[in-house]
């Protein structure tokens, strides 16, 4: 299981603060390195910065030279197709093929309503994702494309240069529902792997992979084919239970942009609940949520801390992983 650090930039992160944490991910050997992808954080609360996530993609490629870098994930709905397949073509050359794409339906209808999109049924935006997999496909692949669906077209379209990578980037369907048969019959038809949720447990994994598994029957897909990876969030971890109530204190005493107006309990009972569910407490419980999933998915999505100090706090959080957490996997 490959370790990725992932990003939410819609809370707070500054641009320098992002390539000093994708320099320190690809110095500390982290397979990849990923963003979300949105235009701004809670709707209610406090407004942060929020940096867009393909201009960020673009100006993170000549600051590193071998970490993947991705997004986890994209928006079909905030770029037409065809232009979203000619961005992540131009960095897979400018980077020498170390570019993913993560892509998902889109959900966050508040960013459609403020930024003028359209916000369709679930089903639609679905059917979209479909249109817009296919189209990345076909001119990732093949010379004048042509495409007619319900809702994008292309035309003879002339796309050079296609991506490094053979036979095309590799794609990564976002689902975070267990029960989602049209998203799942999406990956199975149109990508290479399935990320799934954020907070999940191994219960829910194994529990869509045999969803999937299923779904690859019914069309008649080599389910090893499919690649997997799982998003978990890192809260506070301490080396032992005294050095975890030293580190939560800490964090508590420094300025959050995110929920700043929060009383200090709040915070605090919000840290603990974040780090018993997903990445958190002493060494040990971090290394067993981790090792659940170790023979079951191919990637591991680790959300660096998005509370206090964003950068502080993500490079603290890599070197516990590196250092003390990996090598006991």
């Amino acid at each position: 299981m490959k370790i990725s650090i992932n990003i939410q930039p819609q809370l707070g992160y500054t641009y320098n603060d992002i390539v000093t944490l994708a320099k320190a991910a690809e110095d500390s050997g982290f397979y990849s390195f990923t963003v979300s992808d949105h235009f701004f954080g809670p709707v209610k609360g406090h407004e942060m910065p929020s940096q867009e996530a393909w201009t960020t993609l673009a100006l993170l490629v000549p600051q590193t030279e071998r970490i993947r870098l991705g997004t986890l994930v994209t928006s079909q709905s905030y770029r037409n197709p065809a232009l979203l397949a000619k961005i992540v073509a131009t960095l897979d050359n400018a980077s020498n093929g170390r570019i993913d794409l993560g892509i998902g339906a889109g959900w966050k209808d508040s960013e459609y309503e403020a930024y003028g999109y359209p916000f369709p049924s679930a089903r639609e935006r679905v059917v979209q994702l479909r249109e817009a997999l296919q189209i990345v496909t076909l001119l990732w692949t093949e010379e004048r494309p042509s495409f007619e669906g319900d809702f994008y077209q292309i035309k003879e379209t002339m796309f050079l240069p296609k991506p490094v990578q053979k036979p095309r980037v590799p794609i990564w369907v976002g689902s975070m529902k267990l029960n989602a048969p049209m998203m799942e019959e999406t990956v199975v038809r149109f990508a290479d792997g399935l990320d799934y949720g954020e907070g999940t447990t191994i219960r829910d994994f194994l529990e869509k992979k045999a969803r999937v598994k299923k779904m690859c029957e019914t069309i008649g897909r080599d389910f090893e084919e499919l690649k997997w990876s799982v998003c978990l969030t890192a809260g506070v971890i301490g080396e032992d239970a005294d050095d975890y109530k030293e580190r939560l204190k800490e964090i508590l005493e420094q300025e959050w942009i995110w929920i700043a107006q929060a009383s200090k309990s709040v915070k605090q009972k919000y840290l603990e609940s974040l780090s018993s569910k997903e990445i958190g407490g002493t060494l040990p419980d971090a290394i067993q949520k981790l090792s659940e999933f170790e023979e079951h998915a191919d990637i591991m999505n680790v959300c660096l801390p998005y509370f206090g100090d964003l950068r502080r706090n993500g490079l603290a959080t890599m070197q516990i992983l590196k250092d003390q957490i990996l090598t006991a996997l």
